[in-house]
């Protein structure tokens, strides 16, 4: 039998002799300020501008996320420190949206895309405000929240695609990364009132997103009715989305402690394992079509790879769902997970991970960084478990 008990040492010697060193040696842009992602395989930059602003919110909250809660090296908070000041001198436009991607210096090269890039910036505003105890960088953080969530209350005006009928759709990943950023927000900043909106995301994840009959959730729905739209994208899962949000509402269930939220997060994980684990060769799908139909647009030419992302997220959320439902099942989906994982993506000789694999499991794109990929995905999931595996019970470490 594979022992847990030797799984915390694993984590924190990944995190903190791999991941993060990889990023404090090769991430600062030390002339323009920023970070620089694009970096290959020895940690060589292979495009210096910030393509994806995500990355510098993303970023900057994992070291200071790290320096919070892992353990307070000023290294870690400096670090944090280059993403923020980028982003708060360069990262808005002039009517207050965000910009997608930036020259290396800061010159504007894509307006505004979706929301994600101040989801992110609002992750690292708060707890980097939680670290250093500034009051007006937490008075931004909470104004810019209030902006994107009335953004996020309009059909299409976060960029939302129309369904093939005309009808106006729901993204999951706004529900989703919102309900995550906002519980992040209490965290940082207890005393707000946060909860309403907590209770929409959740809304619309289980209740139009969801679809408990068919074990699926979809990723783009009807925005009124939350039934499934015409056409391939409302057919489209992305597995890896399901994990992730499933260990969303089980900490909502834990901080709440409420069982039915614990019971929905477990099935979300469970579900998407399901759905997206590829019984023949090994990990994880990174888009499914639920009736298994061909993907008609360019999204095919991944669907079947196995992405970094949706691998970080499910050893956390099987090792969740295990220490929260005692479930064997998931104990041994965690364990193939894990040896996937450190065969795969991990380089034989340690270090950052590879960005994505082909459906045998062969590298395609061997970069350590891209414009999206950073240490966040990984990062975050060693310290969520390290701490999950500090706090469960005994019993549920064999």
């Amino acid at each position: 039998m594979e022992q847990i008990d030797r799984l915390p040492a694993f984590y924190l010697s990944h995190l903190t002799e791999s991941i993060l060193p990889f990023w404090l040696t090769h991430g600062t842009d030390r002339t323009c300020g920023g970070y620089v992602t694009c970096l290959d395989e020895q940690g060589a930059v292979y495009d210096w501008d910030k393509l994806c602003m995500w990355a510098q919110g993303r970023l900057a909250w994992t070291f200071g996320r790290m320096y919070n809660e892992l353990e307070r090296r000023d290294e870690w908070l400096e670090f944090a420190r280059t993403g923020v000041t980028f982003i708060r001198e360069h990262g808005f436009a002039d009517d207050g949206t965000m910009y997608y991607a930036l020259a290396r210096a800061g010159r504007p090269l894509q307006p505004t895309q979706d929301v994600y890039t101040e989801l992110s910036t609002i992750l690292a505003f708060a707890e980097f405000a939680r670290a250093t105890g500034d009051a007006a960088l937490a008075e931004q953080t909470v104004e810019l929240m209030d902006t994107i969530w009335n953004r996020l209350q309009t059909p299409g005006n976060a960029f939302q695609p129309l369904a093939p009928d005309g009808q106006p759709t729901r993204l999951h990943g706004h529900s989703m990364i919102t309900l995550n950023v906002l519980q992040e927000l209490r965290r940082c900043f207890p005393e707000g009132d946060w909860n309403a909106k907590i209770d929409s995301c959740l809304e619309t994840m289980l209740g139009r997103h969801l679809k408990r009959d068919r074990q699926v959730l979809f990723e783009l729905v009807d925005w009124h009715t939350g039934d499934q739209i015409p056409g391939w994208q409302g057919r489209w899962v992305n597995p890896g989305h399901m994990i992730e949000g499933g260990t969303f509402v089980i900490h909502e269930g834990l901080h709440r402690k409420d069982q039915t939220l614990i019971d929905d997060g477990i099935s979300l994980i469970e579900w998407g394992f399901a759905c997206g684990w590829d019984d023949e060769f090994g990990g994880i799908y990174n888009d499914i079509d639920v009736d298994g139909a061909p993907i008609p647009t360019a999204a095919a030419l991944l669907a079947d790879s196995k992405i970094w992302w949706q691998h970080a997220e499910a050893l956390y959320g099987l090792l969740l769902a295990y220490t929260v439902s005692g479930r064997r099942e998931f104990l041994d989906n965690y364990w193939l997970t894990h040896h996937y994982t450190t065969s795969h993506f991990i380089p034989r000789e340690g270090g950052e991970w590879h960005c994505s694999l082909d459906r045998r499991g062969n590298v395609i794109c061997a970069a350590k960084g891209t414009a999206r990929k950073n240490a966040f995905h990984v990062a975050r999931n060693c310290l969520l478990c390290i701490q999950l595996l500090a706090d469960a019970p005994s019993g549920h470490k064999s």
